[in-house]
């Protein structure tokens, strides 16, 4: 089953929060949302639901997202306008007084449409830098434990090496597995560099975190009389070495490890699929730009003869395209060469980690289901957004990642437009 799961689409956890009105929006506009992104026909949704802790989902052990967001963003950014974090603050809390969350919503939706779910948690993320560890009570009582960097520096975010934040985080998965009617949890590795403190060192300890969350699962499922229950993870894009890396440039952050390997983050990869913990893996950049390769055959070949699948991550941008606001790709544009080079791009990336043994694909903050649905903000239409030409593209070949062959079709196709 797990290397048969099609296309695995992450989506954040904060893109339709922010993309609709607030409190004037209602859990059946989220909903809407989500149906639109369904409509690409994922094989699988990773819905991100928490940094691990903030959450978007009614926690008893977390804490809401709504709590702090703005209060932080204004900390972090005090110069730029806050109406995109009270947006997502307005209408969070309002699914929450009608007794909903973003995760239920999409769950309801993907059980309608027939799409497996699971819980995506990032599980270091540091997009509010140093000040991430604030939009949580926990980290707010526990500033003394964050991640130390190799200069000694603390980190935006907790160190699962502390023995309280793992158990703190496995409190966490453990609630969503039995509260909520997801297929499984995945833990994305892939957000910012400091998983843990000293990594070369500290491995065992995520590794551990690892094996005690699929035990969880394992019991989770036995309580719910169902099968085995999906524990995919999110890593980086090579074992050991550091690839070719086509790095987002819009993005510098000083404190980049040597390498972004699994190695080099503390994901002992081979032991867990050794001993059967993950079901499926998703080696990737981070912040990439197109082609943007992991090096896919490395973990194929250390899947082999196990269950475990790969699903590579194509990230949906290209360097000539985005990064600073340099070039968007419209539909009305007169001159059809950049959407023709957008989707050969985007084919091409595909086509090659098929090429390297890839059970699939997996994607990484693509939007065009916002556009698709017509959200009141959308916020990527700012400046160096993609465009409607690039979300078009992007909306028309998702059904198609699935398939090499329908890939390769759309390619050799004479159309810059996609069809329909």
């Amino acid at each position: 089953m797990s290397k048969d799961l099609g296309t695995i689409f992450n989506n954040d956890c904060n893109n339709i929060l922010a993309a609709l009105d607030g409190e004037r929006s209602s859990p059946g506009d989220y909903r809407r949302v989500v149906d639109a992104l369904l409509e690409h026909r994922p094989g699988l949704l990773a819905q991100d639901v928490g940094q691990p802790d903030p959450v978007v989902f009614r926690s008893r052990v977390a804490t809401p997202l709504s709590r702090y967001l703005v209060e932080i963003a204004r900390q972090v950014w005090p110069d730029a306008p806050t109406d995109s974090a009270e947006r997502q603050r307005d209408l969070l809390e309002r699914m929450f007084r009608e007794g909903t969350d973003p995760l239920q919503v999409t769950i309801e939706a993907c059980r309608a449409a027939g799409v497996r779910v699971v819980a995506s948690f990032r599980m270091n993320a540091e997009d509010w830098y140093g000040h991430t560890f604030r939009l949580s009570d926990f980290g707010r009582d526990h500033p003394e434990w964050r991640v130390l960097r190799p200069d000694g520096t603390p980190a935006g975010n907790l160190d699962p090496a502390v023995p309280q934040v793992c158990e703190h985080r496995l409190h966490l998965f453990a609630e969503v597995a039995a509260q909520y009617d997801v297929d499984g949890l995945e833990l994305d590795f892939r957000r910012w560099y400091h998983m843990v403190s000293d990594p070369l060192r500290n491995h065992g300890v995520l590794t551990r975190m690892v094996r005690l969350t699929r035990a969880l699962l394992d019991d989770a499922a036995r309580h719910k009389g169902r099968g085995r229950m999906l524990l995919g993870a999110r890593v980086g894009p090579s074992l050991d070495a550091e690839p070719n890396p086509f790095l987002f440039p819009g993005i510098f952050y000083p404190q980049k490890p040597v390498n972004a390997s699994c190695r080099e983050l503390g994901l002992d990869v081979r032991t867990w699929i050794a001993e059967g913990l993950v079901d499926y893996l998703c080696p990737s950049l981070f912040l990439a730009t197109l082609p943007g390769l992991p090096l896919t055959a490395e973990f194929v070949e250390l899947a082999r003869d196990t269950a475990v699948g790969v699903y590579p991550t194509l990230w949906p941008l290209a360097a000539w395209m985005h990064g600073v606001g340099e070039r968007r790709v419209d539909l009305a544009d007169e001159d059809q060469r950049p959407l023709a080079l957008y989707k050969h791009d985007l084919c091409a990336a595909a086509l090659r980690m098929y090429a390297d043994g890839a059970d699939g694909i997996s994607t990484f903050n693509w939007y065009s289901h916002l556009r698709d649905a017509r959200v009141p903000h959308l916020w990527t239409d700012g400046e160096g957004a993609a465009g409607s030409g690039a979300d078009a593209v992007q909306s028309y070949v998702y059904p198609l990642l699935r398939d090499a062959e329908r890939l390769r079709h759309y390619l050799r196709e004479p159309w810059a437009v996609p069809p329909g």
